[in-house]
């Protein structure tokens, strides 16, 4: 299981690479990639980590439309 504050450490260790929109799916670290189950809790992870650093202000989240990618971007005000 990816926890949120392991997707927090994983995001916040790349957040220089994201200047711009990056989609979530990429952030998830490699060895949870190797089967669908880890894939999913990796996904959890990332997109609850996701959450919470927007809710910091850290970075921003955009979806254009219903069920299309996730992206997100470190905050051009930090």
């Amino acid at each position: 299981v990816l926890t949120t504050e392991q997707g927090i450490s994983n995001i916040k260790n790349q957040l220089d690479n994201f200047q711009e929109w990056k989609n979530i799916v990429e952030l998830i670290p490699d060895n949870y990639k190797q089967d669908i189950q880890k894939k999913r809790t990796g996904l959890s992870g990332i997109f609850a980590a996701c959450l919470e650093l927007t809710k910091e202000g850290t970075i921003n989240i955009l979806q254009k439309k219903i069920f299309e990618k996730l992206m997100i971007k470190k905050n051009s005000n930090l």
